[in-house]
């Protein structure tokens, strides 16, 4: 249980810093809806770092995999059922997540590439992943639920995950449906619960995680 708290405290972590570079620093030197006239030259001097963001897609594509298997085994003694729920719920997510990101793969995979298509890429992904987003809300409420059956883990911990999770599926929700300056402004009010949830459990999990078991 030590080496599978470890495991998952470590992925997490990796998976935050690497989407930190891949979503906070890259995506949006692409995708900027105020100059998508130049969204083409910018992709063919920038190609490296465009490979470079669809690299960190690739390995938090397979940490959520793993992730998902190494929460499940970590939890199951407290609910098992819960547990594998969570885990499926997390796994179709990331199979949501890898088809959006076909999407990302085609800007440099066609044959023609246009400023038009490449914009309608961007905005096909984001969709797709907004949903895979809502679907991922859903697990982290789980998982929120899992952390206050063991116990062991301190309460605001839980239920920080849990707002996390609720965040994830309301934002989500509300960018799918009516997206406006309003829900970019509460996406950043939300931001802390969304983003710490998951890393205050990666936290737990190395420096406590196993050790009761």
């Amino acid at each position: 249980m030590r080496r599978i708290a470890i495991t998952t405290g470590i992925s997490l972590l990796i998976m935050a810093i690497v989407a930190g570079f891949s979503f906070g620093y890259v995506y949006p030197e692409f995708n900027q809806i105020d100059q998508s006239e130049f969204t083409y030259d910018n992709m063919l001097n920038n190609k490296e770092l465009y490979k470079n963001m669809l690299l960190g897609i690739l390995i938090i594509l397979i940490l959520d995999l793993l992730v998902s298997y190494t929460l499940f085994r970590y939890f199951e003694k407290d609910n098992r059922r819960l547990s594998l729920v969570s885990a499926i719920i997390r796994i179709i997510y990331t199979i949501i997540f890898a088809i959006a990101t076909l999407y990302l793969v085609r800007n440099l995979t066609d044959f023609e590439v246009t400023n038009q298509s490449i914009v309608a890429n961007f905005q096909n992904f984001e969709f797709a992943w907004n949903v895979g987003l809502m679907i991922f809300g859903l697990h982290i409420i789980l998982i929120g639920f899992l952390m206050k059956l063991h116990n062991r883990i301190p309460k605001f911990l839980y239920y920080l995950t849990l707002i996390g999770g609720i965040s994830y599926v309301l934002v989500h929700l509300l960018k799918l449906n009516s997206p406006s300056q309003f829900v970019a402004n509460l996406e950043m009010v939300l931001a802390l619960p969304m983003a710490f949830g998951e890393i205050g459990l990666a936290i737990w999990l190395l420096v406590k995680g196993g050790k009761d078991i």
